[in-house]
């Protein structure tokens, strides 16, 4: 007690010779911050994003010879999470933040801590096929299997909402088989808004796994205007993947399947002597498939702000997102939409060579 005494008593005297008018505003600024701090306790409905910060990977390759490159590939990123009271009233002042109704980020019946483990899923299968695109491309033959899509979390909104249940396994639609996540997404992208599928699904049954069709209708997607969906959050069950040496992408605790496009380009950079950057800053976004096309991500405004505050000179953005990225290209800043690995590559080399 002396010890704290020692060390308040000096500020004590500061505030006692204090006239009125410096008192009072003393008193404000605490009670300012007081309220300030207790908003950062309280939860709201929504949740916000807002710029991450761009990744530079991390990658180690087995027995295989690997170059550095002098260049920057980065992938971008968006901080996502439920938004406190501070966070909601600040995402009004700045425009890099945006808030989203907990419903559109979190379907009912998932949990924070399950939403989470499907975004690492999803990243890691991102990885794998982020990596079987960029060894294709350089010529190995590459193999896959999965073992269906699990349907783990359905939109409130979704029309299969009172079709499919948590824990489908879904193997084909109209009739075309499906083993994976990645493949389930490619084959939407051929039908249109409104089209009706027939969707293949094996369900348990008192413990006995039987075969059941569901048909829906395609609706927008909730995050990426013009693409259809049909409104579950799914994962791909045992998803594998024959490579011909070790890759690993130290992806640390970064989830989603948006890094795929930037994932590849960097293994398949790292795998070739001559650098494809030319020592230019690149940053960039894309989920990816493994016929090497590129789909569209959320939070474009995000990703192309953090892009500019690293630097960018090129941003790569999926064609799908490029209408509401565009206005943000500077002079200094060029922004490039992308359908494809192989484009990709093509406008890298495109600006790197000016």
């Amino acid at each position: 007690m002396p010890a704290l005494y020692l060390y308040l008593e000096p500020k004590i005297k500061i505030v006692k010779n204090l006239n009125v008018k410096q008192k009072k505003l003393l008193l404000i600024g605490l009670a300012f911050f007081i309220v300030i701090g207790s908003m950062t306790f309280v939860k709201t409905d929504y949740y916000f994003m807002s710029p991450g910060p761009p990744y530079q990977w991390d990658i180690e390759y087995g027995n295989i010879e690997n170059y550095e490159f002098d260049g920057n590939l980065f992938q971008l990123t968006v901080r996502r999470d439920q938004a406190n009271a501070l966070i909601y009233v600040w995402s009004y002042v700045d425009n890099s933040v945006d808030l989203y109704p907990r419903e559109v980020i979190l379907p009912k019946g998932v949990t924070p801590e399950e939403l989470s483990q499907i975004s690492i899923q999803n990243m890691k299968t991102s990885e794998n096929v982020a990596i079987a695109v960029a060894l294709t491309y350089l010529g190995y033959d590459i193999g896959s299997k999965g073992d269906g899509v699990s349907v783990v979390g359905i939109l409130d909104d979704s029309p299969v909402k009172d079709k499919l249940q948590k824990g489908d396994l879904l193997n084909s639609i109209n009739g075309e088989e499906i083993s994976s996540a990645t493949e389930f997404i490619a084959t939407l992208r051929r039908y249109q808004i409104g089209d009706t599928v027939t969707i293949g699904v094996k369900r348990d049954f008192d413990g006995e796994r039987k075969n059941i069709e569901v048909q829906t209708k395609l609706i927008e997607h909730v995050e990426y205007e013009g693409e259809p969906m049909v409104g579950f959050l799914a994962t791909t069950v045992n998803e594998r993947f024959d490579f011909p040496f070790e890759v690993d992408i130290k992806t640390g605790n970064v989830g989603g399947p948006s890094a795929g496009l930037m994932m590849a380009l960097n293994v398949y950079n790292n795998l070739i002597p001559e650098d494809i950057t030319n020592s230019l800053v690149v940053a960039g976004t894309g989920t990816i498939e493994i016929d090497g096309s590129v789909g569209p991500v959320g939070g474009i405004k995000q990703k192309v702000i953090a892009a500019k505050r690293a630097g960018a000179e090129l941003i790569l953005v999926p064609t799908a997102n490029f209408e509401e990225a565009i206005p943000m290209a500077t002079e200094s800043t060029a922004i490039a939409a992308i359908d494809s690995f192989e484009e990709a590559l093509k406008v890298i080399s495109e600006y790197s060579s000016r």
